[in-house]
């Protein structure tokens, strides 16, 4: 398997502290009945783990090339076509210099050990930006669960930085604009999932503008059946800034075959106010075929930061450019060729939650068979070698954990903030972790990073 920079080979033994299960958190999901209960979340409140101010300022930097590797996405190149439609797509979204500004991002990555949070400082700025960069899976513009975020951890009992920071950049926005902030559901579904899952709400029970500005810091929530009535009344004047919610469903992710219609958005009257007033980048239009111009939950940037490289066909696997591509991992291309280390395919477009993932070595039958059908059913992918996962043990129970960490960033006032991470540690004897997955579920411990 492939090996990060950091030394993750030898567990450490860590003291993770008391189990705290929360079960306060108004982030809510309807069970088979008719009443909707309250998901549990374990935490470790006295494991924290303080991120020195260079790595904070390498994870910032990444977030600024980001953002110009997101630029052609939007703008289009002189070979590939851009989302951008109409010239006042994303009006919100530009910084001075014409650089897009996807203002909030969740960087998921390789668990920093403390062995290498330690030595940060004396490596400098560029040294840390350019170990961090190949430990990163990728960057997504849209957050989700904004409740949970803000309220898994307090700081002093004041509420979380998240919550500080979030609500910060959220105040930036409407003083500098002059106009209130609404969330979008694009889709019936989206909406009503949005209810159940992160306001509580069963579909009877109202939901009132104060109880979304109290829970999620913004100013209203709108469905799509709502908001075309709320420009029809205005003679599609929008007093709104946008937070679109634009993710594929879930039955779409297992099923990339599975037509969704997204009517809000295939009208071009709707879809164009929307990115007008949008401040997330996530804006695609239904109605073309393919995957020309579409950058929801997209993977594109990756190869342009190389974090990844792009494949649209097998053959490229086997190219004197991925074997180029691995050396600037640190990864021995020989060790891919023999088996030794593993390869993580990912689709480049419309994917998250690690849906539509591939991971194995590159002689393995299966790997290439299921990569060969993903290829097809959803397109370009995107190649990176499997990261070997950090291990801490608990020092009290001898529990041994993987983990990742992500980190939350806004820019704001025309820097990056870090607003906060978790760390997501899963027990090395479960199921996710021998799937290659570590992401949040029941088995979860949340820590928090800062």
């Amino acid at each position: 398997m492939a090996t990060t920079n950091f030394d993750t080979l030898v567990p450490a033994k860590v003291a993770l502290g008391k189990l705290v299960v929360r079960t306060d958190i108004q982030s809510l999901v309807v069970n088979q009945g008719t009443e909707p209960f309250i998901r549990s979340f374990q935490t470790r409140p006295e494991y924290q783990t303080r991120y020195p101010d260079v790595v904070k300022a390498a994870l910032g930097n990444l977030y600024r090339e980001y953002n110009s590797a997101f630029t052609p996405l939007v703008e289009g190149t002189d070979t590939a076509e851009g989302n951008r439609e109409w010239d006042t797509d994303y009006m919100y979204c530009l910084m001075p210099d014409a650089t897009v500004n996807n203002r909030w991002v969740q960087i998921d990555m390789v668990g920093l050990p403390d062995t290498f949070l330690q030595k940060a400082d004396e490596l400098g700025e560029e040294t840390v930006r350019a170990a961090l960069r190949p430990q990163i899976f990728e960057i997504e513009n849209s957050l989700a669960h904004y409740q949970l975020l803000e309220r898994l951890f307090t700081n002093n009992g004041e509420g979380s930085r998240f919550n500080q920071f979030f609500r910060q950049s959220l105040d930036e926005l409407r003083a500098q604009h002059g106009k209130p902030i609404a969330l979008l559901a694009v889709t019936e579904q989206k909406y009503q999932a949005m209810r159940h899952e992160e306001f509580g709400r069963t579909p009877d029970q109202p939901l009132t503008d104060d109880e979304v500005r109290e829970l999620t810091g913004f100013d209203k929530f709108f469905g799509p059946d709502e908001f075309r009535q709320y420009l029809d009344a205005n003679s599609d004047n929008c007093e709104y800034l946008i937070y679109a919610r634009t993710s594929d469903p879930v039955s779409k992710l297992k099923k990339p075959d599975l037509q969704i219609e997204i009517p809000l958005l295939q009208d071009d009257r709707y879809r164009r106010i929307i990115k007008a007033h949008s401040i997330t980048m996530n804006i695609d239009n239904p109605n073309v075929p393919g995957f020309a111009g579409k950058i929801n939950d997209t993977k594109g940037y990756l190869p342009a930061m190389g974090m990844a490289f792009p494949v649209s066909g097998m053959d490229e696997l086997h190219t004197g450019e991925f074997a180029a591509y691995l050396v600037a991992q640190g990864v021995d291309p020989a060790t891919i060729r023999s088996g030794e280390a593993v390869l993580r395919a990912k689709p480049t477009h419309a994917s998250y939650g690690g849906y539509g993932h591939h991971h194995s070595n590159i002689g393995n039958k299966k790997f290439r068979d299921d990569l060969k059908l993903g290829l097809k059913k959803r397109g370009p992918h995107v190649v990176q070698p499997e990261l070997q996962m950090p291990v801490i043990v608990d020092a009290a129970t001898g529990q041994a954990y993987a983990y990742i960490d992500r980190n939350f960033f806004s820019f704001t006032n025309g820097h990056p903030v870090f607003m906060g991470g978790f760390r997501s540690l899963m027990p090395m004897d479960s199921t996710e972790v021998g799937r290659g997955r570590i992401h949040g579920n029941g088995d979860t411990n949340w820590a928090e990073v800062y």
